[in-house]
């Protein structure tokens, strides 16, 4: 059943057995799973099925520290959540998402890692994982070296064994924008609830136990939700502003008697690490691996990795990068003053420094009409690069890209002092809005810059060609402060309640009946997507459940 809280009566009360706060990729896959067990299930959803201007406003916030971008743009307040960004063009067409495991030694307690260690193991979520894949269509569970590989798609023949080929693989996003939610929707024993705005749990006086999710509306009213089990299914930053903001029975809020809440923030960050100069460029035209293909009916991408008997002896915070066949930087300076030039125009204005544009896209024109003939006939990516592969289908690419530009995804380190906090302003419902701070720590960047030598030193090793590091001008690696909305660590999972929020079950501690599914819970982030894991956990939490009722 589709509820709107719109047609809810001021003060109504609805009850279930379970309450899942939060309709994003999290909050559905849960929902789905209990489906067949004869649990009554209510899933709360702030937002409605299109974006909303005033409701994306209820996430917004202060940053500091190197955190630079506002906290309402992480992520999206809409039914299926933030799955209605994911845009990536598979090679079936269908848009989509990328997925990829944690590997084994992000789990371990790791030297050189503080605060690392989750109290699971990979081995255990791997079931998890493969039943998150067949859910989601994500196609076979096959990753690491040796997987994907044909007589005529090869991988590099890397110098030693620190730096591997691995894979992403890729799958639709209109499993949680469309199929679980209208699932849910059409469901005996599940009603999903839209623009139910929560603001506050309220638990008994012991505050052992959560008896009420309360939600308000733009026009005043307040309506209840009372359920057995509460599942908090609200990302990165809104679940610890939750459970910090419901602090009726305790000053601290919920979940937060050793102040952890909110703690040991962690995202990833985009690192360009350089471009790979071939001494013959007709090397380019043999990495088909490397370019997202379509095998078995899944959407299939190579990238080099650390092994992770080079993260656990080095101690070093984990990092993979990608190769994408890059055309001469004039090239890249015409397509990209194209764009500048089309967004203006479109937005009925001339752009800045029009002329700089237009001899930009003068030069590169030869290039420009070349790829805009090949994306219109034959549907290949202007650039090659996140957002669609397809380029290594076409024949002579040695002829268009002279370089391999590695674009790497980096594991942040946890640290308590890099938190999610309340600041003194509410939103328009009366919440308390967030604080978001984050400091990069000089170990963290030391770590990627010997990540980046050691993807040096195996590309280099080939004999194959040179890498150009990237690098800022006081020699460092070119990090910004803006994440990838991946938002990790903030009600972290550990055995002992003065180092995290919820035990190995997903359950806050000292609250028995509040679960958490979201990054929030991990440990540490490795250097993988976190929606394959998280939606691992989430039916995880799932078969946890049931056997509690």
């Amino acid at each position: 059943m589709l509820i709107d809280t719109r047609q809810l009566a001021d003060g109504e009360a609805l009850t279930a057995d379970v309450c899942i706060i939060g309709a994003g990729p999290a909050g559905t896959t849960l929902a789905n799973e209990l489906l067949d067990s004869g649990l009554d299930v209510l899933v709360l959803e702030s937002g409605t099925r299109h974006a909303d201007h005033r409701i994306q406003r209820l996430s917004g916030g202060e940053v500091s520290g190197d955190a630079d971008e506002p906290p309402e743009e992480t992520h999206l307040r809409q039914l299926g959540g933030t799955a209605n960004h994911w845009i990536i063009k598979m090679a079936d067409k269908q848009y989509g998402y990328r997925y990829v495991p944690l590997t084994p030694v992000d789990f371990e307690a790791r030297a050189g890692v503080p605060h690392s260690g989750w109290p699971i193991t990979r081995a255990e979520l791997d079931p998890y994982y493969e039943r998150a894949h067949r859910q989601c269509r994500v196609g076979p569970f096959r990753y690491g070296p040796g997987n994907w590989e044909t007589a005529e798609q090869r991988p590099l023949a890397l110098h030693g064994d620190r730096v591997q080929t691995d894979f992403f693989m890729f799958g639709p996003t209109g499993v949680f924008t469309q199929e679980f939610p209208e699932r849910l929707a059409a469901a005996r024993n599940a009603r999903l609830v839209l623009q139910a705005h929560v603001t506050e749990l309220l638990t008994n006086r012991s505050g052992e136990r959560v008896e009420t999710a309360v939600a308000r509306t733009f026009d005043g009213k307040e309506i209840r939700f009372h359920a057995r089990h509460f599942v908090i299914a609200a990302g990165g930053y809104q679940t610890p502003r939750l459970l910090l903001a419901s602090r009726r029975h305790d000053p601290r809020g919920i979940g937060n008697a050793h102040d952890v809440v909110g703690r040991y923030y962690v995202d990833h960050s985009l690192v360009p690490s350089g471009n790979f100069h071939p001494k013959d460029l007709r090397l380019i035209d043999t990495l088909g691996l490397y370019d997202m293909r379509l095998m078995e009916g899944a959407s299939v991408l190579g990238k080099l990795a650390l092994s992770d008997d080079t993260v656990r002896e080095e101690g070093l915070p984990h990092f993979t990068a990608t190769l994408f066949p890059m055309p001469p930087l004039r090239d890249v300076d015409a397509l990209w003053s194209l764009k500048e030039v089309a967004v203006a125009l479109k937005g009925r204005r001339l752009p800045l420094q029009l002329g700089t544009h237009l001899l930009r896209i003068l030069r590169g024109s030869p290039y420009l009409t070349q790829m805009m003939w090949r994306k219109v006939v034959r549907g290949a990516p202007l650039m090659p690069g996140f957002g669609q592969g397809g380029w290594s289908k076409f024949k002579n690419n040695h002829k268009k890209f002279h370089r391999l530009e590695l674009l790497a995804f980096a594991e942040q380190l946890p640290d308590p002092d890099n938190r999610i906090t309340l600041t003194e302003q509410t939103d328009e419902l009366g919440m308390p809005l967030i604080r978001v701070h984050f400091q990069w720590r000089q170990d963290n960047i030391d770590g990627i810059l010997r990540a980046q030598e050691i993807m040096a030193e195996a590309l280099e090793g080939t004999g194959l060609g040179h890498l150009e590091p990237a690098r800022t001008e006081d020699r460092k690696p070119v990090i910004g402060a803006q994440g990838l909305h991946h938002l990790m660590g903030t009600t972290r999972m550990h055995d002992d309640p003065t180092q995290g929020v919820v035990d190995r079950n997903c359950t806050v501690h000292g609250v028995p009946n509040l679960h958490i599914a979201s990054s929030s819970v991990f440990t540490t982030g490795g250097y993988a997507n976190p929606t394959l894991t998280i939606l691992a956990l989430a039916i995880r939490l799932a078969d946890h459940l049931k056997q509690l009722d």
